[in-house]
């Protein structure tokens, strides 16, 4: 009798036992389902090394620094951005406008008189310094002129005369083709200045044409290439 009661008991502790069980199942959360495993290389398998910290996708502490040279060429174009601020814009004056011509200077009534007077004592002057050196023509060609040279030419003797009849200024046009004889002329002439028959009382300057006959023109002047001397190339 007392054994029937304890297997009775024990089949009811088993019983309420499985009951507790599944009503706890039942009664109990779902547990999280795992996500998906991602498709990832070799590189995110070595991520979840022992560790188990994963490196950022971008470090800045890894980023490699810049040279420099590149350093130091971005300052070099920044500068002191304080000294663009500080630098003053000086606005260009336009040129101011052209004044007034200057009136012309009015020549006194005494340098009026003077020239009047200048002009008019010049043929005189002219025929008198004609005369002298149409009398002297052979000796300045015999002196002047070049050797064994026939040429005509005609050089313009210039003159000038102070008040009381001195000569104070003398010379010689030159011609193409017959180069120092307009400076060999003016010595020549120096040398005995010719005289006026009275002082003209004013200060005259005049040019007289002196023209010597001769068979031909003056010889064509040397092309300038033919004056610079050939390069010695070594040859010779």
């Amino acid at each position: 009798m007392a054994s029937r009661s304890f297997y009775l008991t024990s089949a009811v502790l088993v019983a309420g036992t499985a009951t507790a069980i599944v009503l706890w199942s039942r009664l109990a959360p779902a547990p999280a389902a795992d996500p998906s495993p991602s498709v990832s290389g070799p590189s995110d398998s070595r991520d979840h090394g022992a560790l188990g910290v994963r490196a950022a996708d971008h470090d800045p502490a890894n980023l490699p620094a810049d040279p420099p040279n590149e350093r130091s060429r971005s300052t070099r174009q920044i500068g002191n951005p304080f000294q663009l601020s500080q630098r003053v814009e000086r606005s260009v004056r336009p040129d101011p406008p052209p004044g007034p011509p200057a009136p012309p200077v009015a020549a006194s009534p005494g340098l009026n008189a003077e020239s009047e007077a200048s002009v008019a004592a010049q043929p005189k002057v002219v025929a008198a310094l004609r005369a002298d050196l149409d009398g002297r023509r052979n000796a300045l060609r015999k002196a002047c002129w070049p050797q064994g040279s026939d040429a005509a030419a005609t050089f313009h003797v210039e003159a000038t005369y102070a008040a009381d009849g001195a000569l104070v200024a003398l010379g010689a046009s030159d011609v193409p083709g017959m180069p120092g004889v307009g400076t060999c002329l003016t010595g020549q002439i120096a040398q005995k200045p010719p005289v006026l028959p009275e002082p003209p009382g004013v200060s005259v300057t005049v040019s007289v044409p002196v023209a010597f006959a001769g068979s031909g023109p003056p010889p064509a002047p040397p092309a300038r290439g033919a004056l610079m001397p050939a390069p010695n190339d070594g040859s010779r």
